[in-house]
C-alpha cells in the first residue's frame, strides 16, 4: 500500500469481515479476470456467515501446523481467497517469526492482505502466481493449501502438485485442505446453479451486513459468479481419490484426518457437501 492509499484506506483488521468484503469489492473492479470476480464477493458471503468453513477447521489444523512450524520457518500460502489462512497462520504460531509468502492466481485478494495491519516479527508478501508454472525449488519449510484444488481443473491438478513438491524444502510439511462433493447432474447444473444464486442473495440480505456496492449491481455480480461455477470441476468424490492424488505428485502422505462436518447455510450446498479433510505429507 502507498502512503497516499494508506491516508485513504486505513490498515484492516483480519477480524473485520465487513470491512475485508469491501475492501474486496474495490480491487476486485480493478484486477479480477480469470476468477469471474469470484474474489469480489467472497468477502460479503463470509460475513454474512456463508463461508466459515476454515472456523469449523481451526481445531484440526492449529496442531498440524503447530508440529509443522518452527522460529524463523519459510510459509507458502498456496492460494487464498481472502486473509483467513494467513490469519491462521498468524495466530498459530503466536508471535514466532516466520517468513510467508501468500500467492493466488487473482490478484484481488492479494492486495487485501497488503492493506493487513503488520503482523508482529512476521514477513509477510504476497505474488500473484499461477501455481501450474510455479518454479521454486527446495525454498518452503511448510506449504498449506486450503481448498484450493478443485479450483484447478482436472488436467492440471497432478502439473500443480509436483510443482508444490518440488517448492518443498528437506524435511518440510504440506498440510492439504480437500472438500469432497457430490457430482451434479449434467442436466441440471444451469437450474442448480440458479438456486445457488437465490439463496446466497437471499442469505446475504438477511444478514443485514452492509454490501460494498448497490444491491442491482452486487446481485448482477452474484448471477454472474453462479455462471462461472458451472465450469468449476467439483468432482472430487473421496478422501482415497485425494490421497492418490498427492501420491502421484510425488508426496507421501503421513498423516489424515476427516474434520467436523460443516452446517452449510444454503440448501443448495448442503445438499452438496460430502465431507472435508486434511491432509499432511512430506
Amino acid at each position: 500500500m502507498t502512503h497516499d492509499q494508506a491516508a485513504i484506506f486505513p490498515r484492516l483488521s483480519p477480524d473485520d469481515l465487513v470491512g475485508l468484503a469491501h475492501a474486496a469489492w474495490r480491487h476486485g473492479l480493478r484486477h479480477c479476470g480469470d476468477c469471474g470476480g469470484y474474489h469480489m464477493i467472497w468477502g460479503s458471503m463470509r460475513a454474512a456467515g456463508l463461508h466459515r468453513g476454515l472456523v469449523a477447521d481451526e481445531p484440526f489444523l492449529v496442531p498440524r501446523l503447530l508440529t509443522a512450524l518452527s522460529p524463523g520457518a519459510r510459509v507458502f500460502i498456496a492460494g487464498s481467497a481472502d486473509p483467513a489462512v494467513l490469519d491462521l497462520v498468524a495466530r498459530s504460531a503466536v508471535g514466532m517469526p516466520l517468513t510467508i509468502l501468500v500467492a493466488d492466481l487473482c490478484r484481488t485478494p492479494l492486495a487485501v492482505i497488503d492493506e493487513l495491519e503488520p503482523y508482529p516479527d512476521m514477513e509477510v508478501r504476497t505474488e500473484t502466481i499461477d501455481l501450474r508454472d510455479l518454479d521454486h525449488v527446495a525454498r518452503w519449510d511448510l506449504i498449506i493449501s486450503h481448498s484450493m484444488l478443485p479450483h484447478v481443473p482436472p488436467g492440471d491438478r497432478l502439473q500443480v502438485l509436483r510443482g508444490l513438491r518440488r517448492a518443498l524444502a528437506p524435511n518440510g510439511k504440506l498440510i492439504f485442505v480437500v472438500r469432497t462433493f457430490h457430482s451434479v447432474v449434467e442436466g441440471q447444473v444451469e437450474d442448480e446453479q440458479a438456486i445457488w444464486a437465490q439463496q446466497t442473495l437471499a442469505h446475504i440480505s438477511a444478514s443485514g451486513i452492509s454490501l460494498p456496492a448497490p444491491i442491482l449491481e452486487f446481485k448482477a455480480q452474484i448471477q454472474r459468479n453462479a455462471a462461472r461455477r458451472r465450469k468449476v470441476a467439483w468432482e472430487l468424490a473421496s478422501p482415497e481419490e485425494i490421497a492418490d492424488l498427492l501420491t502421484a505428485g510425488g508426496f507421501r502422505v503421513t498423516d489424515y484426518a476427516r474434520m467436523a462436518d460443516r452446517k452449510h447455510k444454503t440448501a443448495y450446498n448442503q445438499a452438496r457437501a460430502k465431507g472435508s479433510y486434511v491432509f499432511v505429507a512430506d
